[in-house]
């Protein structure tokens, strides 16, 4: 079980989230990787992570205990805040147009999940890791190791016993939900004028 805890932490959602924003703000700035253009855009990133720290750290501090979902409840509160201020921020900058569909489907993600949860024990890690990465390939195939780590959470998940098959599958059936729909709406990075190719 050392491999399938291992994975589990590797991969928790605010790390692979974390990663997957990063990956697509260097995949987006890659033509001017400059401190002077890049910099404020990891400020911003950086800002929006302490903010759903402090929702997730100090939300149950000041609302109780007795919040639907507990922690993830306030986990996806802390990622809605986070969210919105970076599509805040790309749009006011002007600093591309990948990373403003991304964060809409993260905040998507992030309601559902408010919803889902506290009916059914979604794993947050499968949802988390693969609506990044489905994103993330929507803007550039190469992308796509990364839909590897959401089974591979679904195995952890179960292995460890942190979600029963259905809970870990369901966090793909909630991923897919997201996708499928932002798929239908044209919502996703690098589709049809979203990215300026």
């Amino acid at each position: 079980m050392a491999v399938a805890d291992t994975v589990s932490t590797v991969f928790a959602p605010e790390l692979f989230v974390l990663l997957a924003t990063l990956l697509l703000v260097g995949y987006e700035g890659r033509d001017d990787l400059a401190p002077k253009s890049i910099a404020p855009r990891l400020a911003v990133v950086a800002g929006a992570w302490a903010l759903a720290f402090a929702v997730y750290q100090g939300g149950p501090t000041i609302a109780g205990t007795g919040v639907p979902g507990g922690d993830d409840f306030f986990a996806a509160l802390g990622l809605i805040v986070a969210f919105a201020g970076i599509a805040v921020a790309w749009r006011q900058f002007d600093w591309g147009a990948l990373v403003p569909p991304y964060a809409v489907l993260l905040i998507v993600t992030s309601l559902l999940h408010l919803v889902v949860v506290p009916l059914w024990d979604t794993s947050s890690h499968v949802i988390y890791a693969a609506v990044p990465a489905g994103t993330l390939v929507a803007a550039d195939r190469r992308f796509a190791p990364l839909v590897l780590v959401a089974p591979l959470l679904v195995w952890s998940r179960i292995a460890t016993g942190a979600h029963t098959v259905g809970e870990a599958v369901g966090g793909l059936v909630v991923a897919g939900i997201v996708l499928a729909g932002a798929l239908a709406l044209d919502r996703l990075p690098g589709e049809s004028g979203a990215v300026d190719s």
